[in-house]
């Protein structure tokens, strides 16, 4: 085992913090605890504030430690979530390389693996080095990584798409820009629009010597009422649609609403069942958080000993 793996991998150059064992062991069970809650684990990776949130778990644990949020816990996050990646993509998806969990390390040829870190650098400092964190960083992180080494984790913000809203009054579909236009008065097509005589202009005379006479064409009104008829039958018909839309939305956002906060009771629900150890329920928050179908089966449940039954359920169908 090594004692410590920042100093072994090459990560104490950056943030100057010499991290030890206990502490790193420590860090990892903090980021399990805060990605089973989702108060601080969104689709996408951790929430704002969440390192701060870490800071303290930690100093509660370590008195007098002096681990801040940035730039150790930030630094050493970072680290983990690289070197997790790394690991990942070699044993998953890459030939040649395979993963000894008796010695924690990836085994493979020499070669293969300085070739590997040819194209990418970052997996520096794996050669026959353990790694004893990977199971534990795969709850962490492995709901979440893209497929692709390329691509990225977990960034520390999330978009929360609770606060997502439809704004109708700004839409600008063209089917909702409707117009009345009116005709101007048009003349003959030998002519164009002249300004009323007065007495000092001349009589203007045409090639044969006669004055053609204006044919005006009058708006018919008949039509405009016709229009006037049909814009507001749209009208009510555009009514009853957005009125249907406005019900579909309340309803979303009322069941968006409860899921939030049977997210919010999930760990200490289940937590708070006889016969359900604390690895338990944080593995199960984590898979109940993610299927909001079986949540509601499990609050739906009408005492203890049926909930308990869900949750073993849950955990043994996810292996």
């Amino acid at each position: 085992m090594v004692a410590n793996s920042q100093s072994s991998f090459g990560g104490m150059r950056k943030n100057k913090r010499f991290w030890k064992k206990e502490e790193e062991e420590a860090l990892i069970d903090c980021l399990l605890v805060l990605s089973a809650d989702p108060q601080w684990k969104g689709d996408g990776g951790f929430k704002n504030g969440y390192l701060s949130q870490l800071e303290q778990m930690l100093n509660t644990k370590f008195p007098g430690c002096g681990l801040k949020a940035t730039p150790h816990i930030e630094s050493k996050f970072k680290w983990f979530k690289d070197k997790y990646a790394i690991v990942s993509e070699l044993v998953n998806r890459t030939s040649g390389f395979q993963w000894d969990d008796q010695s924690k390390m990836i085994k493979c040829e020499r070669q293969a693996y300085e070739d590997f870190c040819k194209t990418y650098p970052k997996a520096g400092g794996l050669w026959m080095t353990p790694f004893p964190y990977l199971d534990k960083l795969d709850e962490v992180f492995g709901v979440d990584r893209a497929t692709g080494i390329s691509s990225e984790l977990p960034d520390d913000s999330t978009t929360n798409l609770e606060n997502e809203t439809i704004d109708l009054d700004n839409d600008n579909s063209d089917d909702d820009n409707v117009y009345l236009y009116q005709s101007p008065l048009s003349f003959s097509t030998d002519d164009q629009p002249q300004p009323p005589p007065t007495k000092k202009m001349k009589k203007e005379k045409t090639p044969k010597g006669s004055e053609k006479k204006r044919a005006a064409k009058f708006v018919d009104l008949t039509t405009l009422d016709q229009m006037t008829t049909g814009f507001t039958g749209f009208m009510k018909d555009m009514s009853s649609h957005l009125a249907t839309i406005a019900n579909a939305m309340s309803a979303t956002k009322e069941r968006e609403k409860e899921v939030v906060e049977h997210k919010k009771m999930l760990l200490s629900e289940i937590a708070s069942l006889p016969g359900i150890t604390q690895a338990e329920a944080i593995r199960a928050a984590r898979l109940f958080s993610s299927n909001s179908s079986q949540m509601d089966v499990l609050f739906s449940s009408p005492n203890d000993e049926w909930k308990k039954e869900v949750v073993l359920d849950m955990l043994s169908r996810n292996g």
